[in-house]
C-alpha cells in the first residue's frame, strides 16, 4: 500500500483564520507603542516643566482687589505634584509679580527672601511674567533666593486676571485665600511684614 498521494491532492499548510492574525498584529502594534511611549509617561516632571502656569481656576467673585478671592491657578511643582494657589489654603501666602528686567523687582527680591525664611508659615510665590523658565530659575538662583518659589506665567494670563497693571505688583492672600492687602510698588521688608499682618 503506497502513502503516496496522487498528483494535485497535496495538502496546504493550513493559514490562521483573519481574525486571530489581526489580533496578532495589533497586539505587538501596542506592545511597540507602548515600548516607545512609556518613558515619557512615567517619567517625573521635567524641571523645564516645573513651575510653568498651566491652568486658570474660574471661580465666581474671584478678583485682584481687597476683599475677593484671589484669582487661582494651577501649575506643576519640581516633585512633578500638581499645585493651586488654592492648594495654599490654611497659610498666607504673598503672590509678587515680577520679571528680571524689571529693576525694582530686583531690588525687592532679598527684602522678600529674608520674610520667607523668618516666617515658616508663609508661602511666597514668584509670578514671572511672559520670560523663559530657566532666565527666571538662574536669576534666583544667582542670588541665592531659595526661599521663594517660581512660577512662570508664559502667556501673561495670571498677571491679567490679577489685574496687573505694572511690576512689581504684591498681593497678601490670608488663608482662606482673599486678599486683604497689596502694594503696587516695590516693597521694604517693613511693608512685606504688614501686609503679611493684614493678610493673619
Amino acid at each position: 500500500m503506497s502513502l503516496a498521494t496522487s498528483p494535485g491532492t497535496e495538502r496546504e499548510p493550513t493559514a490562521l483564520p483573519r481574525w486571530i492574525a489581526a489580533i496578532i498584529i495589533g497586539a505587538i502594534a501596542l506592545a511597540s507603542l507602548t515600548a516607545l511611549l512609556w518613558p515619557m509617561l512615567n517619567r517625573p516632571a521635567k524641571v523645564t516643566d516645573a513651575g510653568v502656569i498651566r491652568a486658570q481656576i474660574e471661580a465666581d467673585g474671584a478678583a485682584g482687589r481687597i476683599g475677593a478671592t484671589a484669582p487661582d491657578f494651577e501649575w506643576t511643582g519640581t516633585d512633578g505634584q500638581t499645585l493651586r494657589l488654592s492648594s495654599y489654603r490654611g497659610k498666607v501666602v504673598v503672590v509678587n509679580f515680577w520679571a528680571t528686567w524689571c529693576a525694582p523687582c530686583r531690588e525687592e527680591l532679598p527684602a522678600l527672601q529674608r520674610v520667607a525664611a523668618s516666617e515658616p508659615d508663609v508661602v511666597v510665590l514668584e509670578v514671572d511674567l511672559m520670560e523663559p523658565g530657566d532666565k527666571a530659575r538662574s536669576f534666583l538662583d544667582s542670588l541665592g533666593l531659595d526661599r521663594l518659589q517660581p512660577v512662570l506665567d508664559s502667556d501673561g494670563a495670571t498677571t491679567r486676571r490679577f489685574g496687573v497693571l505694572s511690576l512689581p505688583s504684591t498681593f497678601f492672600v490670608d488663608k482662606d485665600g482673599v486678599i486683604r492687602h497689596l502694594e503696587l510698588t516695590a516693597v521694604s521688608e517693613a511693608q512685606i511684614r504688614n501686609g503679611i499682618r493684614k493678610a493673619r
